[in-house]
């Protein structure tokens, strides 16, 4: 009986502790620090070269790439935008400013996110306009929240219905570690 119970209490504060990670990240998005892409923003990206792809309907950028938008910055060595082609293309909207045709966002290669003090890497990442769901996969995906983390080989971002979920790929467990520190109602 004894180690049911304490079986039981064990999942109850691994539980408390994903809630407080999750709870972490999601008040500092209400908070205004915005940690994803904003249509409403300009997307400034630099990079070593640039191609586009007029019948993908996306341009990639290669080469110690550097996207920043307001407060967020995407360090890879590869970032494709896709556009939506139903748009037509006039003179004002060709341009890679008008940032409300973006449909997807795919990082690859030493990723690295930053918005405020979330701080996330991976091998890829993929942010899709529409739902507005950012998801980082690799062998050690990593998201941090001030000095608190979650790594997981896919961790994806439900920003629409503030949830984090973890996954590992059955072969590495997902793992965190969490600051008290962090707790943003203390700030």
């Amino acid at each position: 009986m004894r180690i049911s119970t304490c079986r039981k209490c064990m999942a109850g504060a691994i539980g408390l502790l994903v809630f407080l990670l999750v709870s972490m990240a999601l008040a500092e998005e209400k908070t205004g620090s915005e940690s994803a892409y904003s249509p409403e923003k300009p997307l400034h990206i630099t990079a070593d070269k640039m191609v586009a792809h007029q019948d993908e309907s996306m341009v990639e950028f290669i080469g110690n790439v550097n996207a920043t938008q307001d407060n967020m910055l995407l360090v890879a060595e590869s970032v494709k935008v896709f556009w939506h082609p139903s748009q037509p293309d006039t003179a004002d909207t060709a341009d890679t400013a008008d940032t409300n045709r973006i449909r997807q966002i795919v990082a690859t290669d030493n990723v690295e996110y930053t918005a405020g003090d979330r701080h996330a890497f991976a091998d890829k990442a993929v942010y899709t306009t529409a739902d507005e769901i950012l998801i980082l996969t690799g062998k050690k995906a990593k998201l941090l929240t001030g000095t608190s983390w979650v790594t997981g080989t896919k961790i994806t971002l439900f920003r629409k219905q503030d949830r984090v979920l973890v996954e590992s790929d059955g072969k590495t467990r997902v793992q965190a570690l969490f600051n008290p520190e962090d707790n943003p109602a203390d700030q």
